[in-house]
């Protein structure tokens, strides 16, 4: 894979309100050590994809990592589509589900007679109920970059699937948009060829690989002790940052940590040795996931 020029971390939302939300968190990290910066206050879901559809038609390489799964486990998706499933047909369902949803809200599919039994969606986790793990999930967790939350698990402040879902929706409506200009990477193959590459990125495993360990990022202090240990410079301006920034600031810089300065994405990182096509195709993975 063809390296960068530009690096973007987005901290997602699936939440239906508010539509513009400071829980939506966009930063840039240019190729380099320059310190990331944020982008932006506060942001909608059709605010960050039109963002991206301009953005693809620049002459440029970028990185865009979003804080949301754009498949989930094979198991289920055999279930519900059948053995010869691959992505294509989980974005269509999600999106076939939510037509008169805007701004890329989901919950017409998680509410679903056909998929609603997959998620669990209020009180007490039902009885013989299974949250099947993905196996870029596995490879996180078990190199030490922490365990990601399941997206069959729609509630509490945790949750991500609600999120994962949205994405699902941005991405097709992106490709049709965009193109090939555009790459869904693991999904897609063209990401040598494409101005944008997407993936989905777990936040958490930046900070691991900085060394914090579990808790949140939640000043500019805790940010700085961060990103040196990313290759990147600190944040000099007296600012205040979220939790939802920050997320997003750890992650541009942590993708341009994993790429490195070379022509080339390493070879682990661009094909991590554990991912069959096969996977990719249906579950995706976490970038940098294992490595």
């Amino acid at each position: 894979m063809h390296n960068f020029d530009l690096f973007v971390g987005i901290d997602w939302s699936g939440a239906k309100a508010p539509v513009k939300t400071r829980a939506i968190a966009l930063a840039l990290a240019w190729q380099g050590c320059e310190a990331p910066h944020i982008s932006g206050k506060t942001w909608s879901r059709e605010m960050v994809a039109d963002w991206i559809a301009a953005l693809s038609q620049k002459n440029k390489r970028t990185l865009i990592g979003i804080d949301c799964n754009f498949g989930y486990s094979q198991i289920v998706g055999e279930k519900q589509f059948g053995v010869r499933y691959d992505y294509t047909d989980l974005w269509q369902a999600v999106e076939a589900a939510n037509q008169n949803e805007p701004n890329y809200f989901a919950g017409g599919y998680w509410n679903h007679t056909q998929y609603k039994k997959h998620f669990w969606t209020d009180g007490k986790m039902p009885s013989g109920f299974e949250m099947p793990k993905r196996l870029t999930e596995t490879a996180c967790g078990e190199a030490g970059h922490g365990w990601p939350e399941s997206p069959f698990k729609l509630i509490g402040a945790k949750q991500v699937g609600k999120g994962g879902l949205a994405g699902m929706r941005m991405a097709l409506e992106l490709k049709r948009r965009c193109g090939d200009k555009i790459c869904i990477w693991p999904f897609e193959e063209n990401a040598d060829e494409a101005n944008i590459v997407i993936t989905e990125i777990y936040p958490r495993q930046f900070l691991r690989r900085a060394g914090w360990g579990n808790q949140k990022v939640r000043t500019l202090e805790e940010l700085n002790e961060c990103l040196p240990k990313l290759g990147s410079d600190m944040i000099e301006e007296e600012v205040d940052v979220s939790d939802h920034e920050s997320d997003a600031l750890i992650a541009a810089a942590g993708l341009r940590y994993l790429c490195g300065q070379d022509k080339r994405v390493p070879e682990n990182i661009a094909r991590p040795p554990m991912l069959d096509r096969q996977t990719a195709q249906r579950e995706g993975w976490i970038f940098g996931a294992g490595s």
